[in-house]
């Protein structure tokens, strides 16, 4: 070779970057237990994060990175997907740490579904949500689905009526536009008031648009237990049980054609605690059919209504009188209390029938002695006391002490609705998938701020109802297949940087009924999209995520 070709092919060397001067990764997170989502026992493996995605899985030990974590000692896994979730009610919020949804990032939350149509509003569209957010900045990744309400109240006169074929093909038209919009199916509140007018037939014409597209329908059922939460004992409709709802659900699948998914899935009430079993079987009989129907579930036994349990209802009795839709919620309640009064002082009978259905309704919110005073200004002494016990102190009867907290006064009630016993059972249903139920902002439930941890510290580590890689992948992959998610739930390569790094020995819910906006321990690093959320435990002022689009949308 001469002089000259020697001379060119130095300087090519001079003026060339050297590639291995420049980190081959963003992120590697090394020597960590890798839980990988599928349910299979940890490994040990590097995780190395490049542009958002999971580069490279195995032993990466001359690799090179941006930022290295030492992971000894700790465990790795998919970012966690709420499957219900009303983390949106922080998303809208102008406070930085409400955006980003802490309470989720510290429990290891990477992305969230809302599911009851709570992002859909009169005027409001899930391209308009899905533009504000992207502008603004989230803490975690969203997925939405479309309310049935929400479009019901959009385009129907009146919203407790049936729909007129005229109505219905405009319905089905929004629902056609939120699908190409990104929603990834239909959902409904059944149980509540104006969720039951909403008919089943109404709701498997819906789901075969929705079918058109792949998608799926979710709803919190019309019926969680004894029965509907308006309905009571007296009323003459037909009595919804926790098993009637199920079969619902089974029904709108086969005819509609779409998957099912039922959003925080119990048995309320003493008479059906353990129905659990029976619920499940329903699921599974089905699924064995071949109908594709989930569930989910959060680890606690009082629900949000059982925060405010109202023992005197109007609904049943003053359905016409005052307009459900009154802005004053406050005002309104005072209004049917009055109401209830003045009809009890003149009508003997009706008068019968409301202590019948309070009874009931003591019966159907665990019993007095599991319901619990937890505000009460005309007297502060009754506070932590159950019902029953203030009925044992006033020696009168049961109805009477009743009147006496809520009719008389406005004595705010918590109740304990379920067992732990059908919170064990679901959780061992591989179909079942863990989500919160939770808010964004605080002062709602310690749901919002500890459900999956508590679920990894009491019910994996300290009772050892499921094991940690089956409650992880009920967290991950399980959630992300419900979602028809193929590169989400999984620590593999290609799949989303979405990812935890976790302290077994420390992981833990703070989060209680009386305190309910401590933020859970244990999670040490929280990446979404490759950038780091929760570093050294501590929030780090990114907002991450992104709205995850239904596949209609690519």
């Amino acid at each position: 070779m001469n002089k000259a070709a020697l001379l060119l092919i130095s300087l090519s060397f001079a003026f060339t970057p050297l590639a291995s001067s420049q980190p081959a990764y963003d992120l590697l997170i090394r020597g960590g237990r890798v839980l990988d989502g599928s349910g299979n026992p940890w490994f040990a493996r590097d995780v190395a994060i490049r542009d958002g995605r999971i580069a490279a899985v195995g032993h990466l030990d001359t690799a090179d990175a941006s930022r290295v974590i030492d992971a000894t000692g700790l465990y790795v896994a998919p970012g966690f997907i709420d499957m219900h979730s009303h983390a949106n009610s922080g998303f809208d919020h102008e406070d930085q740490r409400a955006k980003a949804t802490v309470n989720n990032l510290m429990q290891g939350i990477t992305t969230v579904v809302f599911s009851e149509g709570s992002v859909w509003g009169r005027d409001q569209r899930i391209t308009d949500k899905v533009e504000k957010w992207t502008t603004s900045g989230i803490g975690t990744n969203a997925a939405m689905f479309v309310g049935i309400s929400n479009i019901r109240q959009e385009v129907m006169a009146d919203p407790f009526a049936t729909p007129t074929p005229e109505e219905m093909e405009e319905m089905k038209r929004l629902v056609r536009r939120a699908m190409e919009g990104g929603a990834y199916g239909i959902a409904s509140a059944l149980d509540y008031w104006a969720g039951h007018f909403i008919t089943t037939e109404e709701i498997i014409e819906l789901g075969k648009v929705v079918a058109e597209y792949d998608g799926m329908f979710a709803s919190h059922m019309r019926s969680e237990g004894t029965r509907s939460l308006w309905w009571v004992e007296s009323d003459p409709s037909p009595r919804v049980t926790l098993l009637d709802a199920v079969s619902e659900m089974i029904h709108i699948s086969r005819e509609a054609g779409i998957p099912v998914h039922i959003a925080h899935i119990k048995a309320t009430g003493v008479p059906f605690w353990g129905k659990s079993r029976e619920a499940s079987a329903l699921i599974e009989k089905a699924r064995d059919e071949g109908l594709q129907v989930t569930a989910d579930q959060y680890p606690y036994i009082s629900s949000g209504p059982d925060s405010n349990t109202q023992l005197f209802k109007w609904e049943p009795y003053f359905r016409e009188s005052i307009p459900f839709s009154s802005e004053d919620a406050a005002t309104r309640v005072k209004q049917l209390k009055d109401r209830i009064r003045e009809k009890m002082d003149t009508d003997d009978h009706f008068a019968a029938l409301v202590e019948k259905d309070v009874l009931h309704e003591i019966l159907a919110r665990g019993g007095a002695e599991n319901m619990f005073v937890s505000r009460f200004n005309a007297r502060p002494a009754y506070v932590g006391k159950s019902l029953a016990e203030i009925n044992a102190l006033r020696d009168e009867t049961l109805y009477e002490t009743a009147h006496y907290l809520q009719l008389e006064n406005d004595a705010r009630i918590r109740s304990y609705s379920m067992s732990e016993d059908d919170i064990r059972y679901y959780l061992t249903r591989d179909y079942i998938t863990v989500a919160t139920d939770g808010s964004g902002l605080p002062g709602r439930h310690p749901r919002s701020y500890g459900t999956f941890p508590r679920v990894m510290r009491k019910y994996v580590l300290d009772e050892k109802v499921i094991s940690l890689p089956a409650f992880i992948r009920k967290a991950t992959s399980l959630p992300a297949q419900i979602m028809g998610w193929e590169d989400r739930g999984r620590i593999q390569t290609g799949h989303h940087a979405d990812i935890v790094v976790f302290d077994l020995a420390t992981i833990a819910d703070r989060a209680t009924f009386e305190e309910m906006d401590h933020y859970s321990e244990g999670m040490r690093y929280v990446v979404i999209g490759g950038e780091l959320v929760i570093d050294q435990g501590q929030y780090t002022g990114h907002l991450q995520g992104s709205v995850v689009g239904h596949k209609t949308t690519e």
